[in-house]
Formats: structure tokens, sequence, C-alpha cells
């Protein structure tokens, strides 16, 4: 994980490289994967009815359609390109089950 960083700076960070993508595997890559879900994140509506919504949180982050779409995709790119998802290490979700006897 990555030192954080406000979601506007994310934002930056993110457009910055998406003209250059990092090459796969390096911590600019791994950087670049967590500004990228920040800026997602950072850009979901807030449901206003909410009780626990913290009155004092920021907006999200405004961004087009266009620009959002192209994000997700990328996103879900890089989801695909690693079968393990997030974990560089190979560490998967389990079943739960015993397969030992198969």
């Amino acid at each position: 994980m990555t030192a954080a960083v406000d979601d506007e700076t994310a934002l930056e960070e993110v457009l910055a490289w998406l003209e250059r993508p990092p090459q796969p595997g390096t911590p600019e890559d791994e950087r670049f994967g967590d500004r990228l879900r920040q800026v997602l994140a950072a850009s979901l509506p807030r449901d206003d009815m909410s009780d626990d919504d913290d009155p004092e949180a920021p907006a999200p982050l405004p961004l087009d359609a266009d620009l959002r779409g192209r994000l997700e995709a990328l996103a879900r790119r890089r989801t695909q390109a690693n079968p393990f998802g997030e974990n560089r290490d190979g560490l998967g979700p389990t079943l739960g089950m015993d397969v030992s006897r198969s």
C-alpha cells in the first residue's frame, strides 16, 4: 500500500498516468492501482439521506461520465490481468472446502 494522498491529488496522478501507464509489476504500477481505486471510490455519489454520513465529509469527486467509464474499464482490465485480484503474491479468496480428496 502506498502513502495516502487527498482525492484531488490522486486524480491528478491517475490522469497523468493515463497517457503513459507504468510498467506492470513496478512500484509505480502498484501506486497507480491504489490511486485508481481511490479515485473511483471518491467519485461515488453520497446518499444524502443516510444518518451515518459525516456532515464534514468531502463531496464526491466530480468525474464526467466519459472519464468515469474509462477509469472503470481500466480498473476491470487491471483486475482481469491478475486472477488473484488485488493481492500480487497470489493469495486469492478461498472456497472454504476440503479438496484433498478430489
